[in-house]
């Protein structure tokens, strides 16, 4: 059994233990590898490291097991299945494991056993006090996730506490990890070794850079454990600034940062072209680079990548390949003049350079600077002028086959120019797959548009073609204010990902599932003002998808929208299904038999929709006389929908909307309606089956001062009323669910530590700084 007692300890060098509290150092309290390196388990070691022994209790722990807060100090940890056994385990955010020291002393560094530490990422923080109630705590330890383990990883991370303090108490929160489904609710560590001493200072290379030739210098010569310091001022030369192959590691991660962060600039024809590379982190730069132009290919022809040269469509950051790179803490504000965008207007297309006066011209499928000249208003002028063609530009590119990335904390926009701000492509329209397990988090987006027709999402994650490829990637915190682009705010194009806890301010569109299976949306605001239109919830395609726990007002087009396929994949989500389409002169072949270029088209289409789950939702204040939930359309109708338990406050249309073809579809095939609460004026749907089902009452629901959202009160007949079996275990706010109420949120009015919507202060590098 691979297990690992108190008393024992591996030996490591202490030049190891040196590496390793690097990563420490330079971005706050990470993980670094386990205790062995700080000196015995008694406290003998020569880091001067000292062994806390402490009691421990926990808020709950999982029913009808043995997996209680006392496994976490038995000193069995491991990766079998025998020592898994040993752990603690609670589900919902927010559950705790709380140590009694048995007298006030400083913790200074903290072990942890996360399990199954290797397949995902585990949220946490550490909390002191000197009260066992925590009435009044401290934060130690920012929240934040678990280190991603490599291979010869050691499960027992350290962490270094940011704000170490003397006191009796110290309590470890849950908030989940980032697992899909259910299990992200789930808590679970096998070990926790408290530390007290002086964590010893290490050795740093740091090589400070000013100009653009020392940059690129600096970047070929790199090392694993250098620190590239940019003094304030603009980097530009003939092309990207390009790291290629260089492999930083977890303990000695190569960091490429500003001095003053948003003080060095990377501007002109430079951009950051990454490709190959691991353990890398870029922070803290302003990326206000142009469009690029033919010279723009010099630094990646000489690499031997002029292969990935994007002469007039220059990104800020592009990541080919690579693995582990942190996108952290920057702001991405490009140059965007010059770049081509095209409408219709009077008597044909026009064709625009961005902020060039007097560009416009009338032409066919690209600009001419030769053409008919066009002088009248543009999609910036007038709102009834939509741009419907462009030059792709994207500010972050995340492509080819690596996994683990971060794009977390950046500052975006404004953006006027076409094309998605943030993409994972993979490897693009010829490949099948994409980055995986990646994580775009707490970042700002803000001044994206005006409207386009379609190629103007601020996160697309996947391609049509990658869409049957399982990404595992995990979309989280990130702030939409006034997002105008297209109608695709969020468009999901592969499988098995996690969408929650965002929040959309009146914003143009919703969150999209545009292609794929199995992704799960949770935890989102969707807030507009009821008036302005086009304003949606959720557009959902594919198979076994789940939309719960989503807290959506005042929007004001088709709020949850199934409108069939014009193709069917079959209900079985798998990446080479038997594939239907054509109506009436209906066609079918396994997908992976066709020829490249029509996969692909068909994996364009709007696939059916198999057993999509929709439940514990709260909408209000519906707008725009637009119906809430949207039933069928197309070719192929969706098959085995669940709604659930969702609360719903509406004057406006139809609440439940089914087309004909849904209505007369086989009972087997048929939507299942159970445990939904209407109030309002508007009609509860146009099919009397479904009137049957739902009953209209006063849902009593009051607006509340803290956060501003309406939420149960007192009397409210949706507390206990969910009924089973599609209830969520925990609720927008992430409190567990005894009787599960009906609706995103669980009545509980002494809660002090609700969610609510972010914030410009909670996302952006001024939110990390804080942090």
């Amino acid at each position: 059994m691979n297990t690992f007692k108190n008393k024992g300890l591996r030996q490591r060098s202490i030049k190891l233990f040196y590496l390793s509290l690097m990563l420490m150092v330079l971005l706050g309290s990470v993980a670094i590898p386990s205790s062995e390196a700080m000196g015995d388990a008694n406290g003998t070691g020569g880091s001067g490291m000292d062994r806390i022994e402490s009691t421990v209790t926990a808020s709950t722990y999982q029913p009808n097991t043995n997996f209680v807060p006392a496994n976490v100090l038995d000193g069995i940890w491991g990766e079998d299945s025998e020592a898994q056994l040993s752990r603690w385990s609670a589900s919902g955010q927010g559950q705790w494991l709380q140590f009694d020291l048995g007298k006030e002393q400083t913790v200074t560094s903290v072990n942890i056993a996360f399990l199954n530490a290797r397949e995902r990422l585990s949220s946490f923080e550490i909390l002191a006090s000197n009260s066992a109630d925590f009435r009044s705590p401290t934060v130690v330890l920012k929240k934040q996730f678990s280190r991603q383990l490599k291979p010869d990883d050691s499960i027992l991370q350290t962490y270094v506490l940011d704000q170490p303090m003397k006191s009796r108490y110290l309590r470890l929160v849950g908030y989940g990890n980032n697992a899909g489904g259910s299990s992200g609710n789930w808590n679970s560590i096998m070990e926790v070794e408290l530390y007290g001493g002086k964590v010893p200072d290490p050795d740093l290379k740091v090589v400070p850079v000013s100009t653009a030739e020392q940059l690129q210098k600096a970047l070929d010569q790199v090392t694993p454990g250098t620190v590239i310091e940019l003094k304030s001022g603009n980097y530009e030369q003939n092309g990207p600034f390009v790291v290629k192959d260089k492999q930083g590691t977890a303990n000695s991660p190569i960091r490429i940062t500003a001095v003053n962060p948003g003080q060095a600039v990377i501007t002109g024809n430079s951009y950051m072209h990454i490709e190959n590379s691991s353990y890398i982190e870029v922070s803290g730069l302003a990326f206000r680079n142009g469009i690029g132009d033919a010279k723009g290919t010099e630094s990646l022809i000489k690499r031997g990548l002029g292969h990935r040269a994007r002469t007039g469509v220059h990104p800020g950051v592009q990541l080919q390949s690579s693995s582990r790179v942190s996108i952290i803490g920057n702001t991405f504000a490009l140059n965007e003049t010059g770049q081509p965008y095209a409408f219709k207007a009077g008597s044909g297309q026009v064709w625009c350079l961005l902020d060039v006066k007097n560009s416009c011209r009338y032409g066919g499928s690209s600009y001419d600077p030769n053409g008919k000249i066009y002088n009248g208003p543009t999609p910036f002028e007038d709102p009834k002028l939509v741009t419907d063609n462009g030059t792709h530009r994207h500010y972050i590119r995340v492509e080819g086959t690596g996994s683990h990335n971060r794009i977390a904390y950046n500052d975006i926009g404004p953006k006027k120019g076409f094309g998605a701000v943030v993409i994972n492509d993979g490897e693009g329209h010829s490949g099948k797959y994409i980055s995986r397990h990646d994580m775009i988090e707490y970042n700002y987006f803000h001044g994206i548009g005006p409207r386009v027709t379609n190629g103007l999402e601020a996160i697309r994650v996947g391609l049509s073609s990658t869409s049957l490829s399982s990404g595992n990637i995990t979309v989280q915190y990130n702030l939409f204010d006034g997002f105008n682009g297209e109608d695709e705010v969020i468009s999901v194009k592969s499988s098995d990902n996690i969408i929650r806890y965002n929040t959309i301010l009146n914003s143009y569109g919703g969150i999209v599932s545009r292609h794929g299976n199995r992704n799960s949306f949770y935890g989102n605001y969707i807030i507009g003002d009821g008036k302005s239109s086009g304003r949606s919830g959720f557009r959902i395609y594919g198979n076994d998808h789940k939309i719960y726990n989503n807290y959506m007002e005042g929007l004001t087009d088709k709020i949850i929208r199934l409108d069939g396929g014009s193709h069917d994949g079959g209900p079985d989500g798998s990446e080479n299904p038997i594939v239907r389409w054509g109506g009436s002169n209906e066609q079918s072949a396994r997908l992976n038999d066709l020829p490249a270029d029509q996969r692909t088209e068909v994996l364009r289409g709007h696939w059916r929709q198999y057993n999509v789950q929709i439940y514990n939702n709260t909408i209000v204040d519906v707008g725009n006389n637009t119906t809430t939930f949207n039933l069928g359309g197309r070719t192929y109708q969706p098959v085995g929908t669940k709604i659930y338990n969702n609360l719903i406050s509406s004057n406006a249309g139809t609440v439940f909307n089914e087309t004909n073809a849904v209505i007369q579809a086989p009972s087997n095939e048929r939507p299942v309606y159970a445990g939904n609460l209407v109030e309002g004026t508007a009609q509860i749907s146009n099919n009397p089956v479904v009137n049957d089902s739902v009953t209209k009452q006063p849902l009593k629901l009051v607006r509340c001062k803290d956060d501003g959202l309406f939420r149960l009160s007192a009397n409210s007949p949706a507390i206990d009323a969910a009924v089973s079996p599609y209830t969520a275990s925990d609720d927008m706010d992430g409190e567990l669910r005894n009787i599960p109420d009906v609706g995103a949120d669980e009545y509980a009015p002494w809660n002090a530590n609700r969610n609510r919507p972010l914030t410009a202060g909670d996302v952006g590098p001024g939110a990390l700084t804080k942090k």
